[in-house]
């Protein structure tokens, strides 16, 4: 209850200072009559609204071809909605919802995201309360208790080290084993690890986090940008590990041949990918029904065809049985996204290489 009145008065101020676009109080008024629908009316009255608004616009930063898979069976299936997509590389997304809300000109209906800074964007009241009837299939974790985001996919944080100069013995099961000598000088790291970051110290406690970063820094680590990157570097030989990458970078570059694998790091951290339905959405009834779709098993299905771990409870992925009594933890992300400016400066003070 006190947090729900303190997103109101911050919704109140956020008003008056004009971030948010024309229209978000109505966005709200309109999806909360759902909430109190026959699941009947419900579905009859998101179908007639979307049928009339035609479209809906989706911000995204996943791949071309996921996109592409997940859209086409949107309108295969709702043919009366055409999805508008408008793609964003990496944390570029952030700047453009915040910049067009602050402006009252948000385009975006739906937008999706993995990058943790986008959660901030709740406390400035950017994000409507939506809560999908399909929600409640998905366990805690994958969704926010008042309403605000889903998680529709799932990373598989892991290290990955190459098969050729690593021998299974050296393969680390812990943290700490990243900090014996073995490991000196070949290692790298992405130079914006600020979840991973965040997740350590949540786990371990802020100081003796910070105490286990700090000794990792100083087996002269190396830093590059990009996940998909560091899998490659490793694959080509210039670097023995990669602290923490995709799963499902590793899995598809060692489906091509590539010496890589994963190691069974305890933990492995789950990241989501977030969804959101926009507090100014000009379209909010084809928003919804986006929202609905991604969230489900159809959808879900989609991502697993193309290689992507699945949120949903009853759709599995082929690396669901390749994590299967390991240790996989979902780190509270809505706690690390609201530090994640902190976490970032941070994490360039532990390792300022990364700079």
């Amino acid at each position: 209850m006190l947090r729900h009145l303190v997103f109101v008065i911050g919704l109140i101020f956020a008003c008056a200072i004009a971030e948010l676009a024309p229209g978000g109080q109505v966005v709200e008024s309109k999806i909360a009559v759902l909430d109190s629908l026959p699941a009947s009316e419900r579905q009859a009255k998101v179908f007639e609204g979307a049928r009339a608004e035609g479209e809906v616009v989706i911000y995204l930063n996943l791949d071309l071809i996921v996109t592409n898979a997940l859209t086409d069976g949107f309108k295969k299936k709702y043919p009366f909605v055409q999805p508008r997509v408008a793609r964003f590389s990496g944390a570029s997304i952030i700047a453009r919802v915040e910049n067009e809300a602050r402006a009252g000109k948000l385009a975006a209906d739906v937008i999706l995201s993995g990058e943790l800074g986008i959660l901030v964007l709740i406390d400035k009241g950017v994000m409507a309360q939506y809560r999908s009837p399909l929600r409640d299939m998905y366990p805690e974790g994958f969704k926010d208790k008042d309403g605000f985001w889903h998680a529709h996919l799932m990373n598989v944080l892991v290290p990955v080290y190459n098969t050729k100069l690593v021998s299974k013995e050296e393969v680390p099961q812990r943290l700490d084993d990243l900090l014996r000598p073995r490991w000196k000088s070949k290692m790298v790291m992405d130079s914006q690890s600020y979840y991973w970051f965040g997740a350590v110290l949540q786990q371990n406690g802020e100081e003796a986090g910070l105490r286990l970063m700090k000794k990792l820094n100083e087996q002269n680590m190396r830093f590059v940008r990009g996940r998909r990157l560091l899998t490659e570097l490793v694959a080509a030989g210039e670097f023995d590990l990669a602290v923490e990458t995709n799963l499902n970078a590793v899995l598809g570059i060692a489906q091509q041949g590539a010496p890589v694998w994963f190691a069974p790091m305890r933990p492995l951290y789950l990241r989501p990918s977030f969804l959101f339905l926009a507090q100014g959405a000009a379209h909010p009834y084809a928003g919804a029904l986006f929202i609905d779709y991604l969230l489900s098993e159809e959808a879900q299905k989609i991502l697993v065809a193309n290689d992507r771990m699945p949120t949903h409870p009853r759709v599995t992925a082929g690396a669901t049985q390749l994590l299967k009594g390991l240790e996989t933890r979902m780190p509270d992300a809505l706690d690390i996204g609201r530090r994640y400016a902190a976490l970032g400066k941070k994490y360039l003070e532990v390792f300022p290489g990364a700079r």
